[in-house]
């Protein structure tokens, strides 16, 4: 999976390019320092699976620097916005101008590496601290305890041996859980069953 990342200051694309791959071998970092020297290493690029742009890029100019990325730049890949905050922008108008979601600047390093593979693979990714800026809740389904710890370890970018460790539980049993908490959210697999339970407003 190839990753271009645009990030305003040195230390953040350090750590995108030497912390991040040590969670994921398969993971292939790229930085860039504007939105102009993004855009210009994505047009050389052979192939590209998505995209982060830093919202305090110099020249970013906020949505304008999504819409012009997205615009001119000869792949069709999702763009993820990041920073600190959203400031005074919300969610809504990150999806409205074509983004595939936020990444807050202070993500745990798994739960960052299963947030780009989401995005990468055509889902938004939406924080759960910024969820109920979206639609209207639809009917949320009975989630058992143990089904509400197999969600909480997925959002924390947990496996399922993690998880097992935390819980002190087996792995097979793990599976079982995490079996029913997608089939109950009606998920493809795990990423999708974060982003499940973010439109389903569940806590």
């Amino acid at each position: 999976m190839i990753i271009l990342a645009a990030f305003a200051h040195s230390l953040s694309r350090d750590y995108a390019r030497f912390h991040l791959a040590q969670y994921d071998p398969e993971i292939d970092i790229k930085t860039a320092d504007s939105l102009a020297g993004c855009l210009a290493c994505a047009n050389e690029m052979p192939a590209l699976d998505a995209v982060v742009l830093d919202l305090l890029l110099p020249d970013m100019d906020g949505l304008q620097g999504l819409r012009q990325f997205r615009q001119f730049c000869r792949h069709d890949v999702p763009v993820a916005l990041t920073s600190a905050s959203l400031g005074t922008l919300a969610i809504r108008d990150i999806l409205a101008a074509g983004g595939a979601g936020f990444l807050p600047f202070d993500m745990q390093p798994k739960a960052l590496v299963n947030a780009l593979r989401l995005i990468a693979g055509g889902e938004k990714f939406i924080p759960v601290s910024l969820a109920s800026q979206m639609a209207t809740p639809s009917e949320q389904p009975k989630l058992t305890r143990r089904e509400h710890d197999m969600l909480s370890g997925l959002r924390a970018g947990l496996s399922n041996k993690e998880i097992a460790d935390q819980l002190q539980l087996s792995e097979v049993t793990i599976k079982h859980h995490v079996k029913s908490l997608r089939g109950k959210l009606g998920a493809r697999n795990r990423a999708h069953a974060i982003c499940r339970a973010i439109d389903l407003q569940i806590e």
